[in-house]
């Protein structure tokens, strides 16, 4: 995968994406069709992000760093701050057009897709974790924390003493 791809890449991923990891189908799909391991590639950056503090979509970089190095990491950093920027020209323009039917038909059809996507990929991904019995244990534990909405130390904690016990 060249810089530029990787920029486009993420770029794309981030702005079809809502936030936090609704970008996570997108870049799955990119990661399998560059052929690169895409699961196991998310789910270390996934690893990697969720201890660091900040927000979920930051995983991107990680990804960068893993695919390209430095330059990769610098290159998803970019690709990152760009939507923000286009924030305000977009609220303008979504303000022109909220009041049509039509307008608010597609963003509400495109929220749905993004949910069943997020959905879809979280199924595989959860799949590819589960490898033996402690993977199927701590993916349950994970999603019974996470439809609990409990706090992400917990999880982090409770895996920490997993992975001291098992070890």
């Amino acid at each position: 995968m060249s810089l530029e791809h990787l920029f486009v890449t993420v770029l794309i991923a981030n702005m079809i994406g809502f936030g936090g990891l609704s970008s996570l189908p997108v870049m799955r799909g990119q990661l399998d069709a560059a052929g690169l391991q895409a699961d196991s590639l998310l789910l270390h950056s996934l690893s990697v992000a969720n201890i660091t503090p900040g927000p979920n979509g930051l995983y991107l970089v990680v990804v960068g760093y893993f695919v390209l190095g430095m330059k990769g990491a610098l290159v998803a950093v970019v690709a990152l701050m760009l939507p923000p920027m286009l924030v305000l020209p977009l609220e303008k323009a979504r303000s022109r057009l909220v009041h049509l039917k039509r307008f608010r038909a597609v963003m509400f059809s495109l929220s749905l897709s993004v949910m069943a996507l997020l959905a879809i990929s979280s199924g595989s991904l959860a799949w590819h974790a589960a490898t033996d019995v402690l993977g199927v244990a701590m993916v349950c534990t994970g999603t019974v924390l996470l439809l609990n909405r409990a706090p992400p130390i917990a999880g982090f904690i409770l895996a920490l003493l997993v992975g001291w016990l098992v070890s």
